[in-house]
């Protein structure tokens, strides 16, 4: 059937199908039946007809109509159709059928040899474009094919150096945008010089590929390994810190230490030396400084006996009992940098305590507020970002960012008279003349940049008020346009908004999880509603039954 040619009959009369079927029987050929416009219609949506003859006459639907419906949509648009019709043969009905897109417009009784040969053109014409099609095709996979192989390593399969390059540049980027953490591997197989020289290159070759499936099957997707050149390898680890870099190194120095390659005779097992740098401990201010600190760090595990896995700058690090890396007394370029970080937090935590006092200072004039800073809502807030960023796997840094815009937020927001999200009555006048919803993102905004300890939580702050359908402000933002921490903020500040036990805002468990519900897609991201559902149930949130959450799932 798939290298047949596909021809549609249409008519309501089954004996003129199958006179039609009889005189157009071919081999090679296809033929399918209609007897209604409708039937026509679901018969040209799933096969790709060579041509379509159609009756005009039909009850329901006629053939001028099928026609119409055809050339509006873009899979039938081009079938090319042949009007059949023992109806008047008025000008009128023949500009007609060629204005609704048919290509000829025959009457009946029709001329046998001049129907099959007006058929034959249309599959001539048909057969021409199919193998052009199948050329297409052809083509797009050899050049993925090409491209599979301009990027990838010829002997191991792995990424090729240059296209290490395009990547690592990328991720560098992203790591410094969106301040998470990210580490790099400089991998060396130890002695491999006598491995070629004693066994010969075909076994070096085998060492390589089988090790490089050694080093794959311990990694993540998103993780990228590559041939750097030679013996040498490189690992990119996005998200992933100093510590769990190192300890990932030393699983696979201790596989590659275990490992036993055999093959026609000759049993070798290869040791490996691997050099360890970080985005976060390290700070390099390029993408190829971050693969020069790993090669150094390499070349130190190599010159002090290889098999192990060494840090840069491990110098200013040592190894405490619980297995952290620390800082020593002594100053060196990589402590000054992270003693400044650390100051640099501390700053702004201690910027943060200074705004509380300010809020909750009893000398301020408090008759024009609408809201008093309530320290255990806010550390509700914080606490529930923070289950959310863990289960998102989030890196800690960037949580902890999400959690200070949270606290910013319920501290300006004091200051700026705004109501609770789920207010009573969002139209009352005297809230609109304290503060106008749509400018209220943006004044959040140009408080945090007073303090530019705060850079990172501006974006959260402006974009709060956007909505995942795109109908909130101050951009009207919509989906993944929306921040990641704005979104959370949004979801988790409305959810400890209904649940707190407030004055005048009573809402039931029940109420609140239909609110989640009904709101996701629109104000919230479904997604981060499906997680809050999965918290509200593991961690008990909410008195509610398991079942009504689960039902709430069902729904989002």
């Amino acid at each position: 059937m798939e290298n047949k040619a596909n021809i549609l009959i249409v008519d309501d009369r089954k004996e003129n199908l199958f006179a039609l079927e009889a005189l157009l029987e071919a081999p090679g050929l296809n033929i399918e039946k209609a007897t209604s416009g409708n039937e026509a219609l679901g018969l040209v949506l799933e096969h790709d007809f060579a041509v379509v003859l159609l009756d005009v006459q039909m009850p329901e639907m006629d053939g001028f109509e099928v026609a119409e419906l055809m050339r509006k949509s873009e899979k039938t648009k081009y079938i090319p159709i042949i009007f059949m019709t023992a109806i008047s043969k008025e000008d009128k009905y023949i500009f007609k059928g060629y204005e609704t897109g048919a290509v000829d417009y025959l009457f009946k009784p029709v001329d046998p040899i001049i129907l099959k040969t007006k058929i034959n053109v249309f599959l001539e014409l048909n057969r021409h474009r199919r193998e052009l099609e199948k050329s297409k095709q052809q083509i797009e996979k050899q050049n993925e094919q090409l491209k599979e192989l301009a990027i990838r390593d010829g002997l191991t399969g792995l990424y090729n150096h240059r296209y290490f390059q395009e990547i690592l540049n990328r991720e560098f980027a992203l790591a410094k945008r969106n301040k998470t953490d990210i580490s790099c591997f400089m991998i060396d197989l130890d002695y491999f010089k006598d491995i070629n020289d004693t066994y010969g290159h075909a076994f070096g070759d085998f060492v390589l590929r089988h090790f490089s499936r050694l080093l794959e099957r311990g990694i993540r997707e998103t993780d990228i390994l590559a041939r750097y050149g030679g013996e040498e390898f490189v690992l990119l680890l996005p998200h992933t810190g100093l510590e769990g870099a190192r300890v990932l190194g030393e699983k696979f120095r201790q596989k590659a230490e275990a490992y036993v390659y055999e093959e026609n005779g000759c049993s070798q097992r290869v040791t490996a030396s691997i050099g360890i740098a970080s985005y976060a401990a390290h700070l390099p201010p390029r993408s190829t400084d971050l693969v020069i600190f790993a090669d150094r760090a390499l070349y130190r595990a190599k010159a002090e006996g290889r098999n192990q896995v060494r840090i840069y700058l491990e110098e200013a690090l040592v190894e405490s009992e619980t297995g952290t890396l620390k800082p020593p007394a002594r100053d060196t370029l990589f402590t000054l940098k992270k003693r400044l970080r650390e100051m640099l937090e501390k700053t702004g935590q201690d910027l943060l305590t200074t705004l509380e006092r300010v809020v909750q200072d009893p000398h301020q004039a408090q008759q024009d507020r609408s809201l008093n800073f309530n320290r255990e809502s806010t550390d509700r807030t914080m606490e529930i970002i923070g289950l959310m960023g863990s289960h998102l796997g989030l890196p800690e840094p960037l949580v902890e960012n999400f959690k200070r815009a949270a606290k910013l937020h319920d501290l300006f927001k004091v200051y700026l008279g705004d109501e609770n999200l789920l207010q009573d009555n969002p139209e009352d006048k005297h809230y609109q003349d304290r503060v106008n919803p749509e400018d209220y993102p943006l004044m959040l905004d140009q408080l945090a940049r007073l303090f530019n300890f705060f850079s990172s939580e501006w974006t959260i702050l402006r974009y709060h008020r956007e909505k995942y359908d795109g109908s909130g402000h101050p951009e009207g933002l919509q989906g993944t346009e929306v921040p990641v921490g704005s979104r959370l903020l949004t979801l988790t500040d409305a959810f400890v908004t209904m649940t707190f036990d407030r004055e005048n805002r009573p809402l039931t468990p029940e109420k609140v999880i239909d609110e989640l519900v009904n709101q996701s897609g629109h104000r919230f991201d479904p997604l981060l509603v499906n997680l809050l559902l999965d918290i509200i149930q593991e961690k008990k949130l909410l008195k509610i039954p398991k079942k009504l959450i689960q039902a709430a799932k069902k729904k989002v």
